[in-house]
């Protein structure tokens, strides 16, 4: 029993929804795709981080699919992550008129029916009176990469600065090639964010958490994070995607 002026305190609780991760999103590899709806331009004026975690259907394709990307005609500029034939992880990068590749320099899948996900980060650093850096991460792992024709990513600031697609949409399973879908993705994707910023290493560790997904809604920089949970909403609020074809599926990363 209180005495007189004794009071009983509450302290207050913040009320939140656990983090579950349920659903997958599931592209069939001919003309499934999401639409971001989201004109990317600033997103690739400055240095940029994809995380996705993908389980392709065959490992090995045979030619390139896009996990994700825009490119405005051939060889103008282009942003694009992308599983090769050899089944290694790429990025394309185009801007004002200087092109790269980056691949990983071994296979990140092998041929057939994939078992198991693969938690993939690719960062992009824009270089002050300097040339772009790019690395990817493989579950977690800063992975050896080499550039097309031997060289360095020579992407520099300047043409960093005025990369410049014509105001298209960044699409998911599909690369948006000025307007139309190509080199559809077959297989599963989930947990697909994108970041403003060159995630650290320390991040890349963090957003793997040993093969586990984690909710990535208060990250630094955060811009973008689609989490296929029966929709393609973008949980961070940016840009809700419209889904055209792809299916969701109970298989996730775990």
């Amino acid at each position: 029993m209180l005495g007189l002026g004794s009071t009983i305190l509450s302290p207050y609780i913040e009320s939140a929804v656990a983090f579950t991760n349920t659903k997958s999103l599931s592209f069939d590899g001919t003309n499934d795709y999401v639409d971001t709806n989201y004109t990317s331009n600033d997103l690739f004026r400055d240095s940029f981080s994809f995380s996705f975690w993908v389980k392709p259907d065959d490992g090995q394709p045979s030619s390139n699919i896009g996990v994700l990307g825009v490119e405005a005609g051939s060889n103008a500029d282009q942003v694009i992550a992308l599983i090769d034939s050899a089944g290694r992880i790429g990025l394309t990068h185009a801007s004002n008129g200087s092109f790269n590749y980056v691949n990983t320099t071994s296979s990140v899948f092998t041929n057939g029916a994939q078992s198991d996900y693969k938690h993939i980060v690719i960062t992009e650093e824009k270089v002050s009176s300097g040339n772009a850096a790019a690395k990817i991460y493989v579950n977690g792992v800063d992975t050896a990469i080499s550039v097309l024709g031997g060289g360095v990513f020579v992407i520099s600031e300047a043409n960093f600065n005025a990369f410049d697609h014509g105001g298209l949409e960044l699409n998911i399973g599909a690369v948006n090639d000025d307007g139309t879908q190509d080199t559809f993705y077959d297989g599963l994707i989930d947990e697909v964010a994108m970041f403003s910023k060159k995630l650290s290493s320390d991040e890349v560790t963090a957003i793997y958490n040993s093969g586990v997904p984690k909710d990535e809604s208060a990250h630094d920089g955060l811009l973008l994070y689609y989490r296929f949970e029966d929709d393609v909403t973008d949980t961070k609020g940016t840009s809700n995607g419209t889904n055209n074809g792809a299916t969701f599926s109970s298989t996730v990363p775990s």
